[in-house]
């Protein structure tokens, strides 16, 4: 499979990031077990991600992508990674520890412990959704494989390591200059060396992430780090 999955990914520099002598890596945040949700099926996650990334149509769930919640977008990668490939729910229901707890049993966070028709704020919250999965200042759930942070100068001169480390069903995240996560997409393919994201907020099967980026596009998104979050190894 990972010889169909080979692929390329160069970001546009920013204009206001200076790099002065050689390349720096990029900043490995964790590393789990090998056998890290083993279980993910990746194909059945891109299947789902092409589904529904213009048509929102899972009944099951709320779409915040006309509301105060933050958008769509990590309300969609969640499904995707839960419905798609077959993880599982974890925590306690009726709790909201960003850190251990990512569920979804109805629209709303826990008011109660005793709340079971609710959803946590890491499955629908860009930045929370990173505190489980991976982590915000060295702490979170590190439910992931592992994860890498890179500023946009980073992620160029590094392009054989992204090239290497993502695969279909991995999980990209904007980050502002202050830390913030903005945003959250699923790589869903790849075609001529170029990478191609699923996302809501705003709907598209086909977000193009390759040696064309306008500038304008990744400022849109905060324009300072990439998160890149390997689901399995």
């Amino acid at each position: 499979m990972k010889n169909v999955l080979k692929k390329s990914v160069t970001l546009a520099c920013l204009a206001s990031i200076l790099v002065t002598g050689q390349a720096i890596a990029a900043e490995t945040l964790f590393t789990n077990s090998s056998s890290t949700n083993k279980e993910y099926d990746r194909s059945a996650a891109k299947k789902y991600a092409e589904k529904y990334a213009e048509r929102p149509g899972n009944k099951n769930y709320a779409n915040y992508g006309s509301n105060s919640d933050g958008g769509d977008c990590t309300n969609f990668v969640s499904q995707v990674l839960h419905e798609g490939g077959g993880l599982d729910f974890h925590g306690k229901e009726g709790y909201n520890r960003n850190q251990k707890d990512w569920y979804y049993y109805g629209p709303h966070v826990p008011k109660n412990t005793n709340d079971k028709k609710s959803r946590t704020s890491s499955w629908t919250g860009a930045h929370q959704f990173r505190e489980h999965w991976a982590v915000v200042n060295g702490s979170g759930g590190k439910f992931a494989y592992q994860a890498k942070k890179y500023t946009v100068q980073e992620a160029i001169d590094n392009f054989d390591e992204i090239y290497d480390d993502l695969n279909v069903g991995d999980i990209v995240q904007f980050v502002d200059k202050h830390g913030k996560t903005l945003h959250s997409q699923v790589v869903h393919r790849f075609k001529n060396k170029e990478v191609y994201m699923a996302q809501h907020s705003v709907n598209d099967e086909d977000y193009y992430w390759g040696t064309d980026l306008p500038l304008s596009e990744w400022l849109n998104y905060g324009g300072a780090y990439v998160i890149t979050i390997q689901i399995k190894k």
